[in-house]
């Protein structure tokens, strides 16, 4: 059997993937915050290529799709807990370190479920994607960098609360849109082009708010849901009452 040498190529996108990953958990264990959340962020972009290349290449394979796990573990469960735990757990004891670690275990969990399940919602993510979570909690570090929340607000313990309810979104049921199967057209791409003009002025802020918004989406939309069905379940007990 010949070998394919264009296997190699999306394993090289995940190879780099987990390296990025560890170099963010360096730049953090040195207090080099910003590089490190950076870090996390080109580790998305390798990961979102590595599958696409994959595809385009011809080169898919189930020892991709392991490997493609095992370097998220790293890339967006280890790297944010340990970025999250010098820059702000080491001050506060035991849950200073219970956040960080539940982030990475919750995070595995994810990722196993996603593994072992097929959704038969192809447009839709069951519970939000740890490169989603990671890179929200970096970006909310990214923003305290350039702004000081911590020091003038308090905003520690609101992101260790935050930090801990995205752990809980991984492996909740709760719905979060995917883009991988997009339709796209003129109006999209312009879209996509007036937004990338916002995100090169304020790229922090404009990445924090639409990743926020991502996150704040699943939850209100799960709300609304569930209150629909309530709603039409009364409205139903009481036509069986009359």
């Amino acid at each position: 059997m010949k070998f394919n040498p264009l296997f190699i190529l999306p394993n090289l996108f995940t190879a780099g993937s987990i390296f990025l990953g560890v170099l963010s958990v360096v730049f953090a264990s040195k207090g080099n915050f910003e590089n490190a959340c950076w870090l996390i962020l080109f580790s998305m972009v390798l990961d979102g290529l590595d599958g696409r290349v994959a595809r385009l290449t011809n080169t898919s394979s189930k020892f991709g799709v392991e490997f493609d796990s095992l370097a998220d573990i790293v890339a967006f469960g280890v790297a944010p807990a340990f970025l999250l735990y010098f820059y702000i757990g080491i001050d506060y004891g035991r849950v200073g370190m219970s956040v960080p670690a539940l982030f990475v275990i919750l995070g595995a969990v994810r990722l196993a479920r996603f593994n072992i399940t097929s959704s038969s919602e192809p447009n839709f993510f069951i519970g939000l994607p740890i490169p989603s979570a990671a890179v929200v909690l970096m970006l909310w570090i990214l923003i305290d960098l350039e702004y000081g929340l911590i020091e003038t607000y308090g905003y520690e313990y609101m992101m260790l609360i935050g930090s801990f309810i995205i752990s809980v979104l991984m492996v909740s049921n709760i719905r979060y849109p995917s883009f991988k199967k997009m339709q796209w057209n003129f109006k999209s791409f312009i879209a996509v082009i007036l937004l990338l003009g916002i995100v090169f002025v304020k790229p922090q802020e404009t990445l924090c708010v639409l990743m926020s918004g991502y996150v704040v989406y699943g939850v209100v939309r799960w709300i609304v849901i569930v209150a629909k069905m309530r709603l039409s379940t009364k409205s139903n007990q009481r036509s069986i009452d009359k």
